[in-house]
């Protein structure tokens, strides 16, 4: 699934090395999270939320942290310490990156018109999706999956958070697969910082927008919500066989969805119901 495989434990990082504000904001909340609980967490948090302030982010470990900001290419921040594990930690997130720029390909074709490139994307980042949890070692994602906690009143990184879904499903159908208690958390969330940097703008603006489904062939349209509710169904899968736990009745996910069984059931089928 991914050409980068390189890993550096987040731990050895000196932040005061780091002078992009959204990667040391990323290293130092992954940092605050490696040390919840322990002697040295005040001082790292206060050092978090000051860098998180700055740049308008929750100060805690986001989606973002993880998956846009961390440099993948260089060698991937990992929590991990076993080399083993780190190596799976770090596929986890270059998969899911290979999986938001295939999506981000689909945003920018629906907003350009390139209809063939939004079905072939859609269609490739469902593939890639299924790929990586062919690879992934549930054993090895049970080992690092407790990192993804949230600290400060904040939800943990959670794929909740990609922005590029609900951006593709105002895009395509108005946000019809999107209920009113939702659209208000989408909202309240990114205010909050929750959502990558670079889609918040675009997500909170369509979200305010009265019509924000664009004009495309109806054919597209319906290939679109097909392929977004396979998607979601091969998440479900991935949650089922990886984290069976959360499906329990009234199981919380580190997103902060109280119910993930009930959540997932019910995209789903508001997305069949939309259809008919």
């Amino acid at each position: 699934m991914s050409e980068f495989n390189q890993t550096r434990n987040v731990r050895e990082i000196n932040p005061a090395t780091i002078f992009e504000p959204h990667e040391r904001k990323a290293v130092l909340a992954m940092q605050a999270t490696a040390l919840f609980g322990s002697e040295g967490f005040e001082n790292a948090n206060n050092d978090l939320a000051e860098a998180a302030s700055e740049i308008g982010a929750a100060a805690t470990m986001t989606y973002e942290d993880l998956i846009f900001v961390n440099p993948l290419e260089a060698g991937a921040y990992v929590l991990s310490e076993d080399p083993s594990v780190a190596t799976q930690e770090a596929l986890f997130y270059t998969s899911h990156r290979s999986i938001e720029d295939t999506l981000g390909e689909v945003i920018e074709a629906i907003r350009f018109s390139e209809y063939d490139i939004v079905t072939a994307s859609l269609q490739s980042a469902g593939k890639q999706f299924g790929g990586l949890y062919r690879q992934l070692d549930p054993a090895a994602f049970a080992e690092f999956r407790p990192y993804f906690r949230g600290i400060n009143g904040y939800p943990g990184p959670s794929g909740l958070f990609t922005a590029a879904i609900p951006i593709i499903d105002l895009l395509s159908h108005g946000g019809s697969n999107i209920t009113e208690d939702e659209r208000t958390r989408l909202t309240g969330d990114t205010d909050r910082g929750l959502y990558p940097s670079h889609q918040s703008d675009l997500l909170r603006s369509l979200l305010v927008d009265e019509s924000p489904q664009v004009d495309m062939p109806d054919e597209v349209r319906t290939s679109v919500k097909s392929l977004l509710n396979r998607f979601r169904k091969v998440h479900t899968g991935s949650v089922r066989r990886f984290v069976p736990e959360a499906l329990d009745a009234g199981a919380e996910g580190s997103g902060g969805v109280a119910d993930v069984a009930g959540y997932l059931a019910s995209k789903m089928l508001q997305v069949e119901r939309s259809a008919k």
